[in-house]
């Protein structure tokens, strides 16, 4: 069901006549086949998104507005084909690493990782910091110097990277923002954020033990071929979504390389993953499709409600503190994809100046996953690895601090560049 919703979400993505709601009903079924995996925090999550979308549904319905409930159920659909989508890419692209290979130690091992985890997330999302954790943990258990690279490295893609669930998110709820101009503006955050942790974690007593993964750049082929296919079909295709051009290009992609590499067992590889790696993006899954309800459910409260914020403009000062809210929110515990949502659904109706806007979602996504102990990465790493999730708080809290300062004034920046 889940590839059935890709293929139809392409489909109409290119023009075919299939309603967002058929990818979008596909993605619904599978969901709710692969709820019963959710567990904990995730599940309390996505019920409590269900509940309150479900009383913004219910309450536009009550006061004579329109529900859109169309909506809720299509609202992510192109969204979660591209998360679907990119996984296919770690069939091919991490490098085989030969396990007598000696494990690279010290500083250099430790620039060497942060700058691995974060361009092959970049492209694969959160698979590469289990691939490279695994590697990382095969002998020793996982140390906090070292979930704190995987930490910041993969997070701080999401400044940039077209293939980042945070993009999708981002893109989505600032209707109107181009996503190379929130690439062109997030480069130079992660290039910082890159930077200012290699230089301090650089400097920490136990970095001269430190086991860090053999990254191989000349693998780096494969996310930059994807990268240029993006941007060159979005030249000569500018009406087609750009998340629909992400979709395709990752599983044919994907496709082709395994025929060229292995063409004996290309078939068979491609189907496992459809069968056994798909349906293991539940959690992503469900978390999404949730928060399309809560979206179109809190959207549908505040016009039905005709409550408006009681402010002339919204610039960067406030995109600021609607920044360090959410952040704050996601310190509690609240996804960023929830906060995301509500604000989006908020704000509006104040037609604020959707780059602006796309540019504060990325950052609050870089900075919630890297600080929320019940984030997707965070708790997916705390059962890999067996890390107390709550201890990225210590780990990443002053480092966050920092970057909030950095994201404050660039957004000031962003605004008058204009």
């Amino acid at each position: 069901m889940i590839f059935a919703a890709i293929v139809c979400s392409v489909g109409s993505g290119f023009g075919a006549p299939l309603p967002p709601i058929v990818p979008g009903a596909l993605f619904w079924l599978a969901g709710l086949l692969l709820a019963n995996r959710l567990v904990g925090m995730q599940r309390v999550q996505v019920l409590l998104m269900l509940a309150v979308g479900g009383i913004g549904l219910s309450y536009a319905a009550w006061a004579g507005g329109e529900p859109a409930l169309a909506s809720a159920f299509s609202n992510n659909q192109a969204l979660l084909a591209m998360l679907a989508g990119v996984t296919f890419l770690r069939l091919i692209s991490l490098p085989e690493v030969d396990a007598g290979e000696p494990d690279p130690r010290g500083r250099g091992a430790l620039w060497r990782t942060l700058l691995g985890v974060h361009l092959f997330g970049s492209a694969i999302n959160l698979s590469a910091v289990m691939i490279l954790g695994d590697r990382q943990s095969r002998r020793a258990p996982m140390t906090p110097l070292q979930a704190t690279v995987l930490s910041r490295g993969f997070a701080l893609a999401s400044h940039w990277s077209p293939f980042f669930a945070a993009m999708g998110i981002a893109l989505g709820n600032a209707p109107g923002a181009d996503w190379k101009t929130l690439s062109l503006a997030g480069l130079p955050l992660a290039a910082f954020g890159l930077l200012y942790s290699g230089w301090r974690l650089g400097r920490r007593p136990e970095v001269a033990t430190f086991v860090g993964y053999p990254t191989h750049f000349s693998a780096l082929w494969v996310p930059a071929l994807l990268a240029a296919f993006v941007m060159a079909a979005h030249q000569a295709l500018p009406a087609v979504p750009i998340l629909t051009l992400i979709s395709t290009g990752s599983v044919v992609l994907t496709a082709l390389v395994l025929l060229l590499r292995q063409p004996a067992t290309a078939g068979r590889r491609f189907v496992a993953h459809v069968t056994e790696g798909l349906p293991r993006m539940s959690g992503e899954l469900v978390l999404f499709l949730a928060a399309g309800v809560l979206a179109a459910g809190i959207s549908g409260l505040v016009t039905a409600s005709g409550w408006r914020l009681d402010i002339p403009t919204f610039g960067a000062t406030e995109a600021s503190v609607v920044l360090l809210i959410m952040v704050g929110l996601s310190v509690l515990g609240v996804h960023p994809v929830i906060s995301i949502a509500t604000s989006s659904g908020i704000l509006a109706p104040l037609s604020p100046d959707p780059n602006l806007m796309g540019v504060t979602y990325l950052m609050t996504w870089a900075a919630g996953v890297s600080i929320s102990p019940f984030s997707g990465m965070h708790l997916a790493m705390q059962g890999r690895f067996n890390l107390n999730a709550f201890g990225f708080l210590r780990w990443n809290g002053g480092y966050n601090l920092v970057m909030l300062v950095v994201y404050v004034a660039w957004l000031h920046a962003f605004e008058i560049a204009g």
